[in-house]
Parts: C-alpha cells; structure tokens; sequence
C-alpha cells in the first residue's frame, strides 16, 4: 500500500489541515452563492474556427460552417440534438438493470446482452420473465433507489402502467440490436489490412448511441497507471496539479462486467482520479479541487447531493465489488485493495446478494471535506466551456468514455474546448482513439496501454495530450 501525504501522518495536524479545507470549501460555496452567475456558456466562432478549417473537408454536419451567425445557430442545435440522447441512455442502463440486476428479483442473471434474444430479435423467455418481475417491483419496491429512479423516469415519459413492459420489451430489443451491430462493426474492423482501423473504429463506436450514465473503476486504474509512468519520466512533476476536471463523471448505475445494484447508486471516477494524484504527489489531496462536466440530470444532481453532504459533515461511502471470476490481474487487484486509503477509511460493506455468490466487496468512506470540495457544472463537452482567469484553469482534464459517444468532428471541437480550459502545460487523458486534425494548441504525447487480466484480453488504452 502507498503512503498518503506526509503532512497528514500527524493525528493533531490533520485535524489543523481539515479545518483548514473545510473553511477553504465553504469559502468557494459561499462566494460562488453570491456570484449567483452560471459561467457556462457556448462556445464562440472565433474559438473554433482552427478547428472549423481543419475538417472542412470531413463532410461532417457542421464542419462546412464559415461564419460565426451559421456557428451560433448549428451549436446550439446541436447541444439540444445531444441532449436528446439522454433519455435514450437512460433505457440503455433500464435494459442493463433488467439483463443483470438482483436487487428487485431473484431470477437468475441473463448471461451477457447477446443473450436476451434469438438470432431473429425475438427476446427469450428467460429475459421476458425479468421484465415482469421489474414490472412488478414498480409498484412495490418503494426503498429500491434504482427501482424508484426507473418508475420516475416512466412517469417523465408519460408511459401508462398496462403499457410498461411493453415499453421494456421494445427498449431492450433496440438495445441488444445495437449491440450486435457494434459487435459487427468491430469483427469488420479486424478484417481490414489497416492495423488501425479497430482503434478508429472503437473511437467513434458510440457515435448515434444514447449517453450512458454508467462507470466502472478499472478505467481510473490505466489513468493512475498512465500518470505514474509519466511522472517517471519526467514528464510530469511533483506538485504540479491543484485543479482537475472530470468530463462525464458518470452514476454505477448496474452492467455486467462490473456493475451491481445492490448498492445505493455512486460516482467513483471523481475521487478515483483526486487520489491518483495525491498518491502520486502530483499534488496535496487536500488542496485538490475537482470540478465535474455533465449534461445528465441524475449525475448533476447525485454529485451536487454528495458535496452538499460533504459540507454538513456527512462521509460519502463507495462500495467497491469485484467478481474473481473476472480474473483481474494482480496489479489491477491491488490497484482495487488500496482504492480509498488517502481519500476513506475502511467501513463494513453491504451484503453480497446469494445469487451473486463469489462476489468479493470492500467498501470505504471517503472523508466529508474531500466529498466537499467537488463541484459540477452542467456543460457539454461539445458546445459549452467555462471561462476562469488566466492560469486558473485546469491542470489535468479526464474524459474516458465520454468521447466515444461523439463523431471525428465533434470529438475536435471537444478537444479545442479542452484545451483552452487547460493551463499551459495542463494534461488531458481520454481512453480513446481521438482525430489529429485538432487545436494546435493540443500536442500529443502519445498512447499507453493498461491490462486488467494476466492474458491482456481485457484492458484499457489512455492517450495523452498536452496543452503547450
């Protein structure tokens, strides 16, 4: 296990150090209160016009546009197209819930999504027979956080009782269909002679998909993975980050490979990456500030409702489960043992469920003034940025998962976006492949790869950027 920060080894200068960065939180709440302005804003022509010209020639919708009056209409519409996605997310991790979820039956688990139906599209009786049970809980399962986040959603929708598992029916179709043409989509991919055409084609896999809330915890691994063998090249230095963004933070909502549901709903890439930084010493965890971008409702409100309780004093307790069934190299078991030992303390975590027997789980409870300091902002990525003083911007910018829900365009103008709310020499991570035609101000250092299992079969690619 790694040391935390040395000034915090004293009992009597912690507590000094976390009054310090209680009042330090207040402080920024308190004067962002009575600010009372949203610095989100769009993005203006002038900003992206490099970018603009760089892919006029994609043929992709908006790279024609010359003019900042064409600019400020296509962008606005534009963030209200992806916007509309976010429903359409919702019932992707609706049908997740169903395929794999045990806290509102006890079915047993579809095997994976290739699974929920015949070749023909029909859903098969087994995830039929899950599909009334979610149904059913609707109307029962009133302390069920996911259950009640689902019947909400219904009731937004205006979708009629009677009609429910219809609705769930049609959803769950849709979604094993696009999942067997994703699949399809990368065979193909793997048949081309161009070594890079699956790296490209995962880069954009996403690109007319709903935008998923859900997150696991092993993409945080490759990022402190990536970020301490940066540091041991030099190319990085002790001390040298105060602010971080986190771009779709995301909800554990509930999947198969690593998500469950018989815990509350959390955020977990937002510490993950605040105690990466601190381990490394690339700056003090007490000094950190995490700043999250967003544009889905339920994780805006989650991350606003943990830092409010971070402000009254409250912990925010993760719960961390893994399936050795998994197989998880030793390097990525570690990583999951010492999750939380600068941020938490260990706390009792909640009951394996039966039907999820092998299951491992630790739990920690990160320290109220860490869940204090997170802030959120409802921006995407795209269309919207902040402004902030010269060299009061960010120091490291994270996006895994994220841009893959976007096409070679759109992931540009993120990337300009990104860099002019970097500091100079600020760093940007992502976990896909990202288009070169993008801000010159963006230099790319390169990519490294990060395996979850003994056999490399299951891992992560992160590439790396610098502001110059």
């Amino acid at each position: 296990m790694t040391d935390g920060p040395r000034n915090l080894s004293c009992p009597r200068l912690r507590s000094c150090v976390w009054r310090t960065a209680w009042w330090a939180s207040l402080g920024f709440f308190l004067l962002a209160a009575l600010a009372g302005e949203n610095p989100v804003r769009y993005l203006r022509f002038d900003e992206v016009e490099e970018t603009l010209r760089l892919n006029a020639d994609s043929g992709l919708p908006g790279s024609e546009i010359k003019g900042s009056e064409a600019w400020d209409v296509w962008i606005r519409a534009r963030d209200t197209e992806v916007r509309g996605r976010i429903d359409q997310g919702v019932e992707d991790s609706i049908s997740n819930l169903i395929l794999y979820g045990t806290s509102f039956t006890s079915l047993a688990r579809v095997e994976s999504v290739e699974f929920a139906a015949t070749e023909s599209g029909e859903l098969r009786p087994a995830t039929v027979a899950r599909i009334h049970a979610l149904a059913l809980a609707l109307a029962v399962s009133a302390k069920n956080e996911r259950v009640r986040f689902v019947r909400d959603f219904l009731e937004r929708k205006g979708i009629a009782r009677k009609s429910i598992e219809a609705y769930f029916k049609e959803n769950l179709g849709r979604f094993a269909a696009e999942q067997a043409a994703y699949q399809k989509k990368l065979q193909d991919a793997a048949q081309d002679r161009d070594p890079s055409a699956v790296y490209l084609a995962r880069g954009t896999l996403f690109e007319t998909r709903g935008l998923s809330v859900d997150t696991s915890l092993l993409p945080n691994f490759a990022l402190e993975e990536t970020l301490g063998a940066m540091l041991r090249k030099s190319a990085l230095t002790a001390g040298s980050m105060r602010r971080i963004a986190v771009i779709g933070p995301g909800l554990d909502f509930t999947d198969k490979r690593d998500g469950y549901d018989f815990y509350p709903l959390q955020t977990l890439q937002p510490f993950a990456v605040l105690e990466a930084v601190a381990r490394l010493q690339l700056g003090k965890a007490e000094d950190l500030e995490v700043v999250c971008l967003d544009v889905n409702p339920a994780v805006i409100a989650h991350i606003q409702k943990l830092a409010e309780g971070g402000r009254a004093g409250q912990p925010y307790t993760l719960q961390l489960p893994r399936d050795p069934r998994a197989e998880w190299s030793p390097e990525a078991i570690s990583y999951w043992k010492g999750f939380g030992e600068i941020l938490g303390s260990p706390r009792t975590p909640l009951p394996v469920p039966v039907s999820l027997g092998g299951v491992a789980i630790r739990a920690v409870a990160i320290r109220a003034p860490f869940a204090a300091h997170m802030q959120v902002y409802n921006a995407n990525i795209v269309a919207e940025t902040l402004d902030f003083p010269s060299g009061q911007g960010f120091d490291l910018m994270v996006a895994t998962n994220v841009l893959v829900y976007y096409n070679r365009h759109e992931q540009a103008l993120a990337m300009a976006n990104i860099a002019r709310m970097l500091n100079p020499g600020g760093i940007f991570l992502a976990n896909n492949v990202l288009p070169a035609e993008h801000a010159s101000e963006l230099r790319y250092l390169g990519r490294r790869t990060t395996t979850f299992t003994p056999s490399g079969a299951y891992g992560d690619d992160v590439v790396v950027y610098r502001r110059r």
